[in-house]
């Protein structure tokens, strides 16, 4: 097709046969500079092009008897980061649900339940390939396939998009340029989703498939429209009494304590005894709950958020995070004990962790979270500062886990620790302001709990053959402060620690404590107002002197 010639005047036939050859040359020229403007369909066993939001994406899809299969690589690096393939199964997780779909097989799992699919996962070569329909449903996406135009179309439901109204009839171009190859043609009021502007033109795709670029002239009215589907709402946990968390942990290691000796404590609203544990057998979980304690914490007001632990021990943990199986076995087990214990929440304790293990200690967070969100619990998770401890703080992706929790305990304490070389405070109060600091780049402040201590430690320095060799006690409030009276000592405030400390030479050793008291906590809980944290949490029940409560109930309410 040759572009059409400008109006030229009319010559006499005797004075127009010397510019045929010229024509005919240039017409020749024009015929092979001008584009096709003709849409060439793709050849039947070629691949449909992959238009993701109005963007061709590089992906082959596989087209079955008019169904779409598309690449778990375009889901993985377009769609969703998040997903995973472990070489059998695809594992998508989302705000509220985990879908595991197992290649070859019509049965895939949403929420450990067990769902009949029409078409399956497939495999060609190493690549899996997940059916279009199961993509929509799971990520709230519209699916256009048409095989006329070589299309597979997926667009998000849950986002906003801007829609105008074609003006005239327009051409839909491959690239904006009016040269470009032609994609089709748009009629009078036909309805576009714009997607980019480019100059004079508009990256657009139409409702019946096509999709490319045309003039902005050609359409009005264009303006933002809700999503089809808005997204889901984010889960509220179950609310709790006070403005702020309350929390204490309750030290199991046998034997629950009696309720009938517990104190009653101001201030508090959440207990978190240290219950569950992973077992030696990887996926086994080891049970220490009792039915009396959470009759008492309920009773006095108290949420039950039971503490489930690694067993502090990588090997077994690197066990149980990359299986699928077990990280499903261990999840089922602790939804029972939930339901059996009418607990309110579980509190993750992982630590010391392989650092190659961080992204699958993700992964089971992510898996577990919309489970135990589905019945109803708060999910918190304890993490440490980080540092470039690889086992203690590299381990945790904190951002990533704080997107899937409800709350984050940061284990503001320690920061010279039972083995320390030298002696030092438990927790410096400038030491634990930056901690949080530090940790507020990963994660929002309306979901960090601050990590505070009941306890101290009370060092001795002793020297032998001309170095000093370093050992330490852990000391409740009490404890210590009965040592301080037996000893005669009296501490002084420091200020660089921002805590009382105390020396004093016994014999040959020389002791040094940095105390925790009713003082050194309310500076804490002043630090978590100070950056608007959702709370505190204290390690642990049975340290405290009794005024602790009180300034805690002053900083609740």
């Amino acid at each position: 097709m040759s572009i059409p010639p400008r109006a030229v005047r009319r010559r006499a036939p005797s004075q127009m046969w010397w510019w045929l050859p010229v024509l005919l040359l240039l017409g020749g020229a024009v015929t092979l500079l001008a584009p096709s403007f003709t849409y060439i369909p793709k050849p039947p066993d070629s691949r449909p092009y992959l238009v993701y939001q109005g963007v061709v994406q590089g992906f082959p899809v596989v087209a079955q008897s008019e169904e779409a299969y598309i690449p778990f690589t375009f889901v993985k690096e377009i769609v969703d980061p998040d997903a995973v393939w472990d070489g059998g199964e695809v594992i998508i997780t989302t705000k509220d649900k985990v879908v595991k779909l197992k290649t070859d097989s019509l049965t895939a799992y949403v929420n450990q339940n067990p769902v009949e699919l029409r078409l399956p996962v497939i495999l060609e070569g190493n690549e899996p390939y997940i059916p279009a329909a199961v993509l929509e449903t799971v990520y709230s996406l519209n699916l256009f396939h048409s095989p006329e135009a070589g299309t597979v179309q997926l667009k998000r439901n849950d986002a906003w998009v801007m829609r105008g109204t074609v003006k005239q009839l327009a051409i839909l171009r491959e690239k904006p340029s009016s040269l470009a190859r032609r994609r089709g043609n748009l009629d009078v009021g036909d309805e576009v989703e714009v997607f980019h502007t480019d100059g004079d033109w508009l990256r657009v795709e139409s409702s019946d498939g096509l999709f490319g670029y045309l003039r902005a002239r050609d359409v009005y009215g264009i303006e933002a429209k809700p999503p089809r589907a808005p997204e889901g709402k984010p889960y509220t946990p179950k609310p709790i009494p006070g403005r702020k968390v309350s929390l204490v942990w309750e030290h199991v290691i046998n034997k629950n304590p009696d309720p009938a000796t517990l104190p009653k404590m101001k201030g508090l609203n959440v207990v978190s005894p240290t219950w569950f544990h992973l077992g030696p057998t990887p996926g086994e979980i080891v049970n220490l709950a009792d039915m009396r304690y959470v009759d008492w914490a309920h009773d006095n007001g108290y949420q039950v958020w039971a503490l489930f632990s690694n067993s502090f021990d990588p090997d077994l943990t690197r066990a149980v995070l990359r299986n699928s199986s077990l990280r499903d076995k261990v999840a089922s087990q602790i939804l029972i004990l939930a339901e059996i214990y009418s607990l309110d929440g579980i509190n993750l304790d992982f630590e010391n962790v392989y650092m190659a293990d961080a992204p699958y200690l993700t992964q089971f967070v992510r898996e577990l979270t919309p489970l135990l969100h589905q019945q109803g619990l708060t999910v918190s998770m304890d993490v440490t500062v980080r540092s470039q401890s690889e086992n203690w703080s590299l381990c945790y992706e904190r951002d990533r886990l704080a997107e899937s929790v409800d709350y984050m305990m940061l284990m503001a304490y320690d920061q010279y620790w039972a083995s320390s070389p030298v002696a030092g405070p438990v927790s410096a109060i400038p030491w634990a302001e930056w901690t949080i600091q530090r940790t507020l780049e990963e994660v929002p402040a309306e979901k960090l709990v601050l990590g505070i201590p009941f306890y101290t430690r009370l060092w001795r320095e002793t020297e032998s053959g001309g170095a000093i060799k370093v050992s330490q006690e852990a000391y409740s409030m009490n404890g210590l402060n009965n040592w301080l009276s037996r000893n005669g000592v009296t501490p002084v405030f420091d200020p660089e620690t921002g805590v009382r400390y105390a020396e004093k030479k016994i014999g040959q050793d020389n002791y040094k404590v940095w105390i925790e008291d009713k003082d050194s906590i309310k500076a804490r809980l002043e630090l978590a107002d100070k950056y608007g944290l959702a709370g505190v949490a204290a390690w642990r029940r049975g340290f405290e002197t009794l005024d602790v409560w009180d300034v805690i109930d002053e900083y609740v309410k």
